[in-house]
């Protein structure tokens, strides 16, 4: 993305690739050298990997649906419905999953790393040498 000097208007839905074989989309409309916004979208019934962003706190805000956040620990789970957020400081293993019946939209602010780590995103069980079976959706 290139360096952003005036305000800039992105049409998100033109960006918008719905229809994906994960369940899926993942927007930026913008980006700098201090934080990134972008819209996790996900089809029911979709979710993403148990990983962690190192260097790199994350807020989610539900614009459309519902959210089960869940965390590596017994209890570590949150279930989001529209207007509410979470903070996920970085270096936390979490993993979204839309539990609703439709579609879930959650609006992301996302601080950049400083320095920037080697890896920006560790993904549980891949990265690390922890268990697979927790990869698993929720439900």
């Amino acid at each position: 993305m290139e360096k952003i000097s005036k305000p800039t208007v992105v049409d998100t839905e033109k960006q918008a690739q719905w229809g994906r074989v994960t369940g899926r989309n993942y927007i930026r409309p913008t980006q700098t050298d201090r934080a990134h916004i972008a819209l996790n979208c996900y089809e029911p019934g979709a979710n993403d990997e148990m990983h962690c962003h190192p260097g790199s706190d994350h807020t989610f805000l539900v614009i459309e649906g519902e959210c089960t956040m869940k965390g590596l620990n017994e209890g570590e789970e949150y279930k989001l419905t529209q207007h509410q957020a979470v903070h996920v400081p970085a270096g936390y293993f979490y993993q979204l999953n839309n539990t609703g019946s439709g579609r879930l939209i959650l609006y992301q602010v996302s601080t950049e790393p400083n320095p920037k780590p080697k890896i920006g995103k560790v993904l549980y069980g891949i990265d690390t040498s922890l268990k697979e079976h927790l990869l698993e959706p929720i439900g």
